[in-house]
Parts: C-alpha cells; sequence; structure tokens
C-alpha cells in the first residue's frame, strides 16, 4: 500500500516553489488548498491531514491513500535603478502522498510523503543584478510517519517523526563568470496534535512541529572565469546550516447546519531560527573562507478561514481565504525572495463514489508591493518588488480499501 509513497517522495524532491512566506509551502493537498489550510479542527477529514493535525487520522476508520499534485505559477516584477525585470514565468508541481489505516479501535496509523518548503525564482543572465543571482531553488520532501490515538469519541491525540531531505542550489555572474553553489542534508524533527470535540457543533484543534535542522554540504564551482581570477575562483567543498522554522497551528471549527462546515484558523511559523545565510568554503572564494548574509527573518502569522458545503451526497463545494505575513526583515531584503505580505482566495470541489474521490482546487495569491534597499558588494541598490501573483491548481485522488 505505501509503495506510492516511495514514488512520490522522490518527485517531491524537485518541487519547489516561489509564493509561501519565506520559502515555507502548504499545498499538502487539493480540498486542503481549497479551504485555504483551515484543515486542523475538521472531524470530516482525510489522509492530508498527517501534514495538518496528526490526531486528525483517528477519524479514519478504514484504510485509504491519497496522493496528487498541485501546478504554481508565480510572477514577481522588480525595479532596480533605470531597469524593470519580471522573474522567469516557470511552473512547479508540488506532489503528495500518503496512506493511513486503523490498528485497533483507539490506535491509528500513517505515513505521507510531501514538501513542506521550496523556493524557486529565475532571472536573466543579463538583468542588472546578475552579479547576486540568477537562479535559486530549494527543495525538500518530508516523510512524515504518525500515530494517533482516541481514547474517547471526543478527544484524540497523535504524534509523528519527520525525516526531511533538502537540496539548496544558488546561481551567480560576478565578474560575468558562471558562479555556482549546490548542496544537499537530511534532517530529522518532530510533530504532534490534538482534537477536541468540545460541543456538539464545535471542535478545537492544536499541532505543532519542532524546528529541523540541516548541515549542507555540496560544492561551489566556477565556469568562464576571467583571465586573471583563476587563483581567486577555484572549485571547492562548500557547506552551511540551516535551522528551518518550528510552527504551531490552531483551528476552531463549527457545525454551522448538517451541510455547512465552517473552520477558522491560525499558524506562527517561527522564522526567528533563520538569521544569517552562511556558507563555508573548502578554499577560500575571492580571498574569503566564507559568505555571510545577515537574514534576520521575523516570526509571522498565517489567518485561515474555510468553508465547506455538501451541495449533494457526492459533490462538496469549498472556499478560502489566507492572510499570510511576510517574514523577510525589512532591514534585510533579498533578490532570492522577492516579496511581501499574501492574499490567497481559494475554490475547489470535491466528488465521492463510492470508495473513491476526486479534489480540484484553483488559488489566486496575490503579493503586496514592497519598497527598500538590497545589500550587495556594491552597496545599497534601492529596490521595488510589485505586481507579484501566483496561480495555483491542484488535484488529489484518494481510495478507501
Amino acid at each position: 500500500m505505501y509503495r506510492f509513497i516511495i514514488a512520490v517522495a522522490l518527485c517531491a524532491v524537485w518541487a519547489a516553489s516561489a509564493h509561501a512566506a519565506g520559502f515555507a509551502m502548504h499545498e499538502f493537498g487539493a480540498r486542503g488548498n481549497a479551504l485555504g489550510g483551515a484543515m486542523v479542527a475538521r472531524p470530516a477529514t482525510d489522509p492530508s491531514s498527517i501534514a495538518f493535525n496528526p490526531a486528525l487520522v483517528t477519524h479514519l476508520d478504514t484504510p485509504q491513500v491519497l496522493a496528487g499534485v498541485t501546478m504554481v505559477q508565480p510572477e514577481v516584477t522588480i525595479d532596480t535603478p533605470g531597469e524593470s525585470t519580471t522573474t522567469e514565468a516557470n511552473v512547479w508541481a508540488i506532489p503528495h502522498a500518503y496512506a493511513t489505516t486503523p490498528l485497533t479501535d483507539t490506535m491509528y496509523f500513517g505515513v505521507g510523503a510531501f514538501p513542506r518548503f521550496g523556493l524557486g525564482n529565475e532571472y536573466s543572465k543579463t538583468w542588472p543584478m546578475a552579479s547576486e543571482l540568477t537562479y535559486v531553488g530549494i527543495q525538500s520532501v518530508s516523510v512524515n510517519p504518525v500515530l494517533g490515538f482516541r481514547p474517547t469519541k471526543d478527544f484524540a491525540f497523535g504524534f509523528g517523526v519527520e525525516a526531511m531531505y533538502f537540496d539548496f542550489e544558488e546561481k551567480m555572474r560576478p565578474l560575468g563568470m558562471d558562479a555556482r553553489i549546490k548542496g544537499d542534508s537530511t534532517g530529522f524533527g518532530l510533530n504532534g496534535g490534538m482534537w477536541w470535540q468540545a460541543f456538539e457543533d464545535i471542535a478545537l484543534g492544536a499541532s505543532f512541529r519542532t524546528p529541523v535542522k540541516q548541515h549542507v554540504k555540496g560544492r561551489a564551482t566556477f565556469d568562464n572565469v576571467p583571465a586573471g581570477y583563476g587563483p581567486l575562483f577555484r572549485d571547492t567543498d562548500a557547506e552551511g546550516d540551516i535551522t528551518l522554522p518550528g510552527e504551531v497551528r490552531f483551528g476552531v471549527y463549527w457545525q454551522a447546519t448538517e451541510r455547512l462546515g465552517v473552520e477558522v484558523g491560525a499558524m506562527r511559523t517561527f522564522w526567528s531560527s533563520y538569521d544569517e545565510l552562511r556558507i563555508d568554503y573548502g578554499s577560500p572564494v575571492g580571498g574569503k573562507p566564507a559568505s555571510i548574509k545577515q537574514t534576520e527573518w521575523e516570526d509571522v502569522w498565517r489567518l485561515s478561514a474555510g468553508a465547506e458545503y455538501r451541495l449533494t451526497d457526492n459533490v462538496d463545494l469549498r472556499a478560502g481565504y489566507v492572510y499570510d505575513e511576510e517574514p523577510v526583515n525589512s532591514a534585510h531584503l533579498d533578490f532570492m525572495v522577492p516579496a511581501n505580505d499574501r492574499h490567497l482566495m481559494s475554490l475547489g470541489v470535491g466528488y465521492h463514489e463510492g470508495p473513491w474521490r476526486v479534489d480540484l482546487s484553483y488559488t489566486y495569491l496575490l503579493i503586496t508591493d514592497r519598497e527598500g534597499e538590497v545589500h550587495t558588494a556594491g552597496g545599497n541598490v534601492p529596490v521595488r518588488f510589485h505586481d507579484g501573483y501566483a496561480h495555483l491548481l491542484g488535484m488529489s485522488a484518494a481510495w478507501e480499501f
């Protein structure tokens, strides 16, 4: 039953995104996309609850599998002195896969494979800031087995272990050469959650994930090095540490009518763990043993609301909204994450017949404008990030055994 989890995990290594606050990702399934991620307290759940709140696997009384993908097309325009540049209109794929099964009347098991962090921005090799950045890619995949326990019908809790593969790549063109830094690593973390049916029509949920430390090892390579600079720019080993942030989620679910369920929620991501981007070289690059970029990101909130309406016995209609704060410190703007606070508006539909179901979602993401300065090797550069947006199309298919 879990072979397809491994296949999707391998595919998810290549998933990248440029739309979530910082470089976090929340596209864990088409149903969750359509509901704005309001899936922390919702009792009528699906296997993607592994990513939102592992306590909810206790509501899945039969073995189930779910898999799918979200396609993302982001874009943003950057004004620098004398020129306006738009990022390349790439399309990124974010896959997901889950499997759950009851073990006893009160204990449940699930495993999921999904990316939690990703970033993909690409610029023309001739844009004014090519010496700083022409491409950045972060790919990740988390494999997350969980156990859920439901000692009473009104209360459940769960916990799991997360193994995360992390891959980083950055390209730039200093002095007209082609420079590339690439490395990867694997880190581990924990997650857990609880669910409580507080009243007949109101349920509460909460979950957490611990920080994941990554020690990234790889290579720095240089091609087309100008004459005379060869001794300063030689291929070398490179490594660096990054602590990916922990998080907490809260949700309140209201069964407004027999057909309508509404959830509102909040998420806190502790991005202050990402205070600098430091890369140490085996041999000095440009005469320096390391490159250090101050980031000093800030902890932020992500607020969400989602409603699901059962139109017929086979069709569900969904809508969601998210306000997503940007963690990038105004004093340390950079071209890796040219963004600001975001608004996400989502719609979706689900169709189920017998043991199978299909969910579809569409999300429009709007990034608010931002002005400031980027610190570069040549001094501070005034910038304006504007006209940022993304289209997200999601599809998930599930089977109940």
